[in-house]
């Protein structure tokens, strides 16, 4: 039997209105009438992407981690931020870091944590995301993550649990939260527990957050809870850099390491040139591309600056301008999307001036080929011009 639209609009309100109603409870927001069926309109509009018996089969699990997920962007998140003191405003920086995790886990503890990387079975990896909403609900963000993963030490397998959270900035009793996260975690899944607060923000601590949590009683210890810290800004940028040499990943992290402000845009450029030498174009290259830019953001004066950059050190920086010039390109082709023969000409000469500049070799002039859109025999005819 076919939902008529208002009864399915009806299902999806009846389900939201008292999971919402919870969470502004919980959180202590002080919400008015009208701004809550805001909210309201809001989240249904977002969940009308489940079909209506899809929806009613989802637990309130499934809802919780959704809902939250719509706190950290989008329309509902940008009016929960307009309205005075209700939420922090999440921004794609924050975003981007959870997003490298999850596609370079391996990358990422071979470059943080090696000796632990070597007993980890990656392939058994689960992202327990929706548990930790659940688990936590709105003290947790969207961005942490808690991890499942099997290991092996001495012929022995066991699964334990990584938990994750990413700081953008200190807070004070941290490392008291991350003890209460420890607790809530050890208490529902009875597994050891591997925890790692990462902090990307660029500032110099003059002290640093203590990496422990002690419990005593005069001078008797009851618990000492310990975690695992990466603070970026502690790394010399050049020392870092040669971490990358075995693990390339450190390329993407380079821009929050420690150098003097001087050096923002070359260490970008050795950033993005490090990622697209290292890593095969695609998701996961891509998604590095963006969290370095989210990391190093350039104003108009700053982009001219950096392609001059570029531009003069075409050895050094030979990826970055090969990838420019093609993304350049696009940005062009776009505006000229009425001119057909100026287009299929403007490919053609940034193909050939990649060639002649010795920037696309093998495979990579076929993939430029491709990604141009030029035809075979147009290719063929300017080959001759290069090489003849």
């Amino acid at each position: 039997m076919k939902i008529s639209e208002s009864t399915a609009q009806s299902i999806y309100v009846l389900r939201l209105t008292p999971i919402i109603k919870k969470i502004i409870k919980k959180k202590k927001w002080k919400i008015k009438e009208d701004n809550f069926q805001v909210i309201l309109r809001l989240t249904v509009e977002k969940f009308y992407k489940f079909k209506p018996d899809d929806f009613i089969g989802l637990t309130d699990e499934d809802i919780l981690y959704e809902i939250y997920r719509l706190f950290e962007s989008g329309p509902l998140a940008d009016y929960l931020f307009s309205l005075d003191g209700l939420l922090s405003k999440r921004s794609n920086y924050d975003i981007r870091h959870k997003e490298t995790l999850r596609l370079f886990l391996k990358e990422y503890f071979e470059l943080f944590f090696p000796e632990m990387a070597t007993t980890m079975n990656f392939d058994s990896v689960i992202f327990m995301d929706k548990e930790l909403i659940a688990l936590f609900g709105g003290e947790h963000r969207i961005t942490d993550a808690l991890i499942l993963i099997e290991i092996t030490v001495k012929n022995e397998s066991k699964w334990i649990m990584i938990h994750w959270e990413q700081q953008s900035n200190r807070e004070p009793l941290f490392e008291e939260r991350m003890f209460h996260c420890f607790c809530g975690i050890y208490f529902q899944y009875r597994k050891l527990i591997f925890p790692i607060a990462m902090f990307t923000d660029t500032a110099k601590w003059e002290k640093p957050i203590p990496k422990n949590y002690k419990l005593k009683v005069m001078d008797h210890l009851i618990n000492e809870y310990h975690y695992k810290l990466i603070k970026l800004k502690n790394y010399k940028a050049n020392e870092f850099e040669k971490r990358a040499q075995k693990h390339p990943l450190a390329y993407a992290y380079l821009p929050l390491t420690d150098y003097d402000n001087s050096e923002r845009l070359y260490i970008k450029a050795k950033a993005v040139n490090g990622v697209l030498k290292n890593f095969p174009d695609g998701t996961r290259r891509a998604s590095l591309i963006s969290l370095i830019d989210e990391l190093v953001p350039l104003n108009k004066d700053e982009k001219k600056e950096y392609n001059k950059l570029i531009n003069d050190n075409l050895e050094t920086f030979k990826e970055v301008y090969m990838f420019k010039s093609v993304e350049d390109y696009l940005l062009h082709k776009g505006r000229e999307e009425g001119r057909e023969e100026g287009k299929e000409e403007g490919r053609e000469e940034t193909l050939i001036r990649l060639i002649e500049a010795g920037l696309l070799t093998g495979n990579k002039v076929m993939q430029a080929t491709a990604l141009l859109g030029i035809k075979n025999t147009l290719l063929d005819n300017k080959s001759k011009r290069v090489h003849g």
